[in-house]
């Protein structure tokens, strides 16, 4: 449920933590209503009050009429009421109850209707006091009877910031209720026991998010102006000049609550706005809004070289904002921001510069941001001392981080080059050595199985001249025949493929 100042109170879309600051503004004026309950009746400052408006008419029986609740502050900051109103049920019924516009945004009790106890209650505050007379509720009923009806409070307060019960009395209410067929005679409100006066609104609270700050210069061109509608008003008046005391002219009714200004000159304007309510026009608010999209004016830096220093010297005029900074910077590096009070005889002196020629840049900022770039040249003289530990002056002598670096490569790169030659070479000289074993025990193994096979033949040589000789006898010397030449065939065979990989 949304209030016309921004505030979205009871909204039943509202997350933790909108649920949170509900739960603390309720309890806030829940306990500033029980402290009014308790404080002394001679203790209270009589001063501000309720009614109700109208407070008197006729209305035909069906038809539906409203009614507001009224708040006289009488110069108190009312910032806290609550208030029970008993009507007649038998001859009215209330419809609804509304709280839109009303200077009362926290509620304890929202504003409800008791059907069956005939009553409206409600209780609750705002963010800021109330200044004169505001309507708290819209209260609808519907005349369902013929007669007189009364429409009183039964119940009320009225606090002050101090928590102070500051009510002076409630004005209720009488309405002459008609049969539907007889035609109703125009309302004659009675004239309430007070007199409601209504002051002009107060001065308007403007805004700008493009010119937020009134004192600044801005290089934008197009301004934004906003401001609150408070409950009440019912038009306004705006202009837009280059006059500190100008009037507004320009009426809105109904008012906005915004307004945009484009294509504004160089220079400095004002806005200005006033209210108006019932209670006539109120007081003008102006808004200062300062505007420079022009650069500083051209202009000729000089440098004088010196033994490693240089002084630039130049002089800018900005007509408008003037000059805020000057950022100073030479060979394309970083600049570096210097105040005008830092220059001295319209110059800058930069010092430890290496000797050569250089180029020196001046940007001129003025108070808008505007900038102003120009350039020019020097020639620095002198030797730059060679200072121990500092990193510019081993670069100069060829020594830098990069020779150190390539160093370091190198002598990394040449361990391992040596470990992988000597570990070739260990690997070569135990494969030299494998081999040189291989063929010596291949040499062995021809060599016994030389002197076996021989040994061999001529044990089968003298068998086979043996007499007698049985056939069974004579296979097993040809099986033995046979079975030395294929040993000898393999034998020579896995030494030859032992060489071939050895090579």
């Amino acid at each position: 449920m949304s209030e016309r100042n921004g505030y979205n109170v009871h909204s039943s879309d509202t997350g933790p933590a909108t649920r949170m600051v509900q739960v603390a503004m309720r309890v806030f004026v829940g306990t500033v209503l029980t402290a009014a309950t308790v404080i002394p009746l001679t203790q209270v400052a009589h001063a501000a009050s309720y009614a109700l408006s109208p407070a008197g008419g006729t209305y035909n029986v069906g038809k539906t009429f409203t009614i507001k609740v009224m708040v006289d502050s009488a110069g108190e900051e009312v910032n806290t009421g609550d208030a029970t109103i008993a009507y007649d049920k038998s001859k009215l019924t209330a419809v609804r109850v509304s709280k839109d516009g009303s200077p009362f945004n926290l509620w304890v009790t929202e504003p409800a209707v008791d059907a069956v106890a005939g009553t409206i209650t409600f209780a609750g505050g705002g963010t800021a006091p109330i200044s004169g007379t505001k309507a708290i509720a819209t209260i609808s009923f519907k005349a369902k009877a013929d007669g007189s009806a009364d429409v009183s409070f039964s119940k009320a307060s009225l606090l002050a910031g101090a928590g102070q019960n500051v009510l002076t009395g409630s004005t209720g209410a009488t309405y002459t209720l008609t049969p539907a067929d007889e035609a109703p005679t125009t309302p004659t409100p009675t004239t309430p026991t007070h007199k409601v006066n209504i002051p002009p609104p107060d001065a308007p609270t403007i805004k700008s998010s493009t010119h937020p700050d009134t004192s600044a210069w801005y290089s934008v061109a197009d301004a934004k102006f906003s401001w609150d509608i408070p409950y009440g008003v019912l038009g306004l008046k705006l202009a837009f000049d280059d006059d500190p005391k100008g009037e507004p002219t320009e009426l809105h009714e109904p008012p906005i609550g915004d307004w945009t200004k484009n294509g504004i000159k160089d220079g400095i304007w004002y806005f200005h706005l006033v209210y108006t309510n019932r209670g006539g026009w109120g007081s003008s608010t102006t808004y200062r809004v300062q505007v420079d999209t022009t650069p500083p004016e051209a202009f000729t830096p000089t440098a004088i070289g010196g033994d490693l220093t240089a002084q630039v010297r130049f002089e800018v005029t900005d007509a408008l904002s003037g000059v805020a900074v000057y950022r100073i910077g030479m060979d394309g590096g970083t600049t570096r921001d210097v105040q005008p009070t830092e220059l001295s005889n319209g110059g800058y002196t930069l010092s430890n510069i290496d000797p050569g020629d250089h180029s020196i840049t001046v940007i001129a900022v003025d108070a808008a941001g505007n900038e102003r770039e120009e350039t020019t040249t020097v020639t620095v003289t002198g030797t730059k001392p060679v200072v121990p530990g500092d990193s510019k002056a081993v670069q100069t002598s060829g020594f830098g981080a990069i020779y150190w670096v390539s160093l370091l490569f190198m002598a990394a790169l040449a361990v391992v080059v040596t470990m992988f030659i000597q570990e070739r070479r260990r690997f070569v000289q135990e494969k030299d050595r494998i081999k040189r074993e291989t063929m010596e025990a291949g040499e062995k193994l021809i060599n016994v199985f030389g002197v076996l096979r021989d040994e061999m033949e001529e044990r089968v040589l003298d068998l086979s001249h043996k007499p007698n000789m049985t056939d069974n006898e004579r296979n097993i010397l040809e099986g033995l025949k046979d079975a030395l030449d294929i040993s000898e065939e393999l034998i020579d065979k896995e030494i030859e493929d032992v060489r071939k990989l050895l090579k």
